[in-house]
């Protein structure tokens, strides 16, 4: 059974950001200044610098009262082909950010400092992809940060080599730049699989823009944090708490569970999603039967068994918004 709970806080202010960006500092095309001043063009509220295996804290530089850097890295493992060494076959790409002040604590010295340097590991032919996955959490981790799984589609991982992994805090299931090179920037099935088997593991969509020009990988990926105010510490906290969601357009006003059934109000959208777990016939889609109708409220009736329960709402344009998933008492 899943209790009757709210899917957001009920106080707070909205704030937008994306989790995964590249600059001149690694392989983007933009330096860390024109990367600001787009996305707070665009309305962004807070944006990490995931440089290749490089931990960049730039807060210094660009923290003001309507903006904040979240300092991070996108750490890598990468399977290269025995036959031909520089050719990739697998990568783990884990993204470390840089955690609340009582993970910074526990780290003590380990926390990473400004243009630190990680060394990926690197196999040819073969190598213990889930062993390797679970190290690089467990390395991040210690080092004081959260963890997102990046585009695990895009990597060309097996679900078995990073499912299971230990204290990731999301997986991206939405990258923008990914799905616009190749179409592999989709992975809400991991996802599933993940809260399936209990897992209450977050999701975000990102961008993972390097601005290179060849198709467009900016603003298109985001998540939305409820938060009390604009700082480190309240934006990591909330997301830590599930206190967001993410998007690739639509907007989520509110949503929750009352009186057993699960609803979301959202912006006009095209249809609605309620996806649950376990039980085969679980869950249920709202969608418009006319051009031009749009829904902005949408409501499922609980069985009682559902182990967990998350909504996702798309418009005409097929872009979508998640939340997270609300779990139930088993």
């Amino acid at each position: 059974m899943i209790k009757d709970q709210r899917g957001f806080s009920e106080s707070g202010n909205w704030y937008k950001g994306n989790l995964h960006s590249h600059t001149t500092s690694s392989d983007g095309r933009l330096t860390p200044d024109e990367a600001v001043e787009l996305y707070r063009e665009h309305g962004y509220s807070f944006l990490c610098f995931s440089e290749h295996d490089l931990y960049t804290d730039r807060r210094d530089e660009f923290d003001c009262e309507d903006f904040i850097i979240l300092p991070g890295l996108e750490a890598s493992v990468i399977l290269c082909d025995k036959e031909q060494t520089g050719s990739r076959l697998k990568v783990h790409h884990i993204h470390g950010i840089l955690g609340t002040e009582e993970m910074q604590r526990k780290a003590g010295a380990k926390v990473f400092e400004e243009q630190e340097f990680v060394e990926p590991r690197k196999f040819c032919g073969t190598w213990d992809g889930a062993g390797e996955s679970q190290k690089l959490c467990d390395y991040l981790r210690s080092r004081g940060c959260i963890t997102v799984y990046n585009h695990p589609v895009w990597s060309r991982v097996e679900p078995e080599e990073f499912i299971h992994t230990e204290g990731l805090w999301a997986i991206e299931i939405f990258n923008y730049n990914t799905v616009n090179e190749s179409n592999t920037g989709f992975d809400c099935l991991s996802w599933d699989r993940m809260l399936r088997g209990g897992r209450n593991i977050g999701a975000a969509a990102t961008d993972d823009n390097h601005n290179e020009g060849s198709f467009d990988d900016a603003c298109g990926g985001y998540i939305v944090v409820k938060a009390e105010k604009l700082t480190h510490e309240a934006i990591l906290e909330n997301m830590i708490k599930g206190n967001y969601y993410s998007s690739a357009g639509p907007e989520i006003y509110d949503w929750g569970i009352e009186a057993g059934k699960a609803w979301i109000e959202c912006s006009p959208v095209y249809r609605i999603d309620f996806i649950a777990g376990n039980h085969i016939n679980d869950g249920r889609s709202l969608v418009c039967k006319k051009r031009g109708e749009t829904l902005q409220r949408g409501m499922y009736t609980l069985h009682g068994d559902e182990d967990y329960i998350r909504i996702q709402v798309s418009d005409k344009y097929g872009r979508t918004a998640w939340t997270n998933a609300i779990f139930g008492d088993r």
